[in-house]
């Protein structure tokens, strides 16, 4: 309850403070929407950011794709066992991970249609793909805004992300462990809207949905389900070589495997699902310290097993000058608290704390550098091992054409297992995006 007291008293007292600034632009600050207010600070890529204040059509249409592949590997058995989520790629070799398919639809000043669809491919699930956004925006007097449909829940900075929106190639363990595999996906609706605060943006956001149901096919999850088997046959064969004594701790062990085995609650249906509030405050923050936005978020409801969850996060970031470099960085933290039933189909509860700190900075032009040290608490009770995660890559931005560019990615990982292993990853990423302004890196 340490990491709630925090969120609530001290995030909170960062968001409302009265301390008069100003905030200047910073290069190496993210790019935000400057479009309809309905829209959230997810998607810096989306072409009708970059309107002609001369056009005073009625009617604008803005396609947008991006594709991101990645080359690699790693040193864990089919790469199971290093929560994959969110597109991040599974297969040693080559991995397509997504291409995005978009448009941004706008009638007027007051009313869009977002719209976008990310079809990928592995070498066993073969072709498959889902929507990722589909909703109306509509702007109302006063500041208010509504939206209605799927989108991506306003809960911290990451969630809202697409993949080719991110800085790393996988997203945190955090968002998918707490929040869901593809992060926390809202078919309903919010209403968002300007209060007073220090900065020039302080959003209240407010809404209530189910979560999207999805699948990654068939072939992926019969892989996982091998996966778990295996870890069973070997647990099983480990403890029949060794003494009674040993018992305890090869149950111990056991319990550390893929997560979601070995518990006594299912994992799975710890996620948010078929109804739930949620709620986001965000303000822009200029402390003179490096301090330039803080948010806290909050989502409660009914989860798998019929009962209740709820989600508190924190998150903060800023931009600083290193040496005449650009630098950002930004830090989030998350806690969640389940209502769940055993096996045994008893009542129950178990809780996760998840928290990331990344920093970056542009060396040269168009060259960046960026590392993400990550940590899970994991809940033994529900076979989710504790996690500790250190990334890092080197980024280069080539702009192809106005409206074009290619990312390319080199990133290392380290994944500590819950201290009964380690794993090595190693990742080549390329990301093209076209019908997108040029933005240079996105943080």
């Amino acid at each position: 309850m340490r990491f709630t007291s925090f969120c609530l008293l001290f995030v909170p007292a960062t968001l409302l403070a009265e301390e008069a600034c100003e905030c200047p632009h910073d290069h190496a600050d993210e790019h935000q929407h400057d479009g309809h207010p309905a829209e959230t600070s997810g998607s810096p890529h989306h072409p009708h950011l970059e309107l002609d204040e001369h056009d005073d059509g009625w009617f604008h249409f803005h396609p947008h794709l991006s594709a991101a592949i990645a080359l690699g590997g790693s040193t864990s058995e089919k790469n199971l066992g290093l929560l994959r989520g969110g597109h991040a790629p599974i297969d040693d070799g080559f991995n397509l991970q997504g291409i995005e398919f978009g448009a941004v639809m706008e009638f007027g000043s007051a009313l869009s249609l977002h719209t976008t669809y990310n079809t990928f491919w592995d070498r066993y699930d073969h072709w498959d793909g889902e929507w990722e956004d589909a909703y109306l925006a509509l702007t109302l007097p006063a500041g208010i805004s509504l939206r209605g449909g799927q989108f991506f829940a306003p809960f911290g900075h990451e969630n809202q992300l697409h993949l080719h929106d991110r800085a790393f190639v996988e997203p945190p363990i955090s968002v998918i462990r707490l929040l869901g595999e593809e992060g926390l996906v809202v078919q309903g609706g919010d209403i968002a809207f300007h209060l007073p605060g220090p900065g020039e943006n302080t959003i209240f956001r407010f809404g209530y949905g189910q979560s999207r149901s999805h699948s990654h096919g068939g072939a992926r999850d019969f892989r996982r389900d091998l996966y778990q088997e295996a870890l069973e046959h070997a647990g099983e064969e480990h403890h029949d070589d060794d003494d009674d004594d040993d018992h305890d701790h090869e149950e111990e062990e056991h319990a550390h495997g893929f997560a979601g085995n070995g518990g006594v609650y299912d994992v799975d249906d710890a996620y948010l699902d078929d109804g739930f509030f949620f709620a986001r405050l965000e303000t822009d923050v200029c402390s003179g310290y490096g301090l330039n936005r803080a948010g806290v978020s909050f989502a409660a409801g009914e989860n798998g097993f019929g009962r209740t969850t709820w989600v508190v996060g924190a998150d903060l970031f800023g931009t600083f000058d290193l040496a005449g470099m650009p630098s950002w960085w930004r830090a989030e933290a998350f806690y969640r608290s389940v209502d769940a039933y055993d096996r045994a189909g008893l009542p129950g509860h178990f809780d996760e704390t998840g928290i990331y700190a990344a920093c970056g900075c542009e060396f040269v032009q168009d060259w960046m550098v960026a590392a993400r040290v990550e940590w899970a608490s994991g809940d033994r009770m529900a076979g989710a091992e504790r996690r500790l995660r250190a990334s890092t890559n080197v980024e280069h931005v080539s702009h192809l054409a106005e409206f074009a560019d290619l990312h390319t990615r080199l990133q290392y990982t380290f994944d500590d297992l819950g201290g009964y292993g380690t794993e090595h990853t190693v990742w080549l990423q390329f990301v093209l995006n076209l019908g997108a302004a040029e933005h240079g890196h996105d943080h």
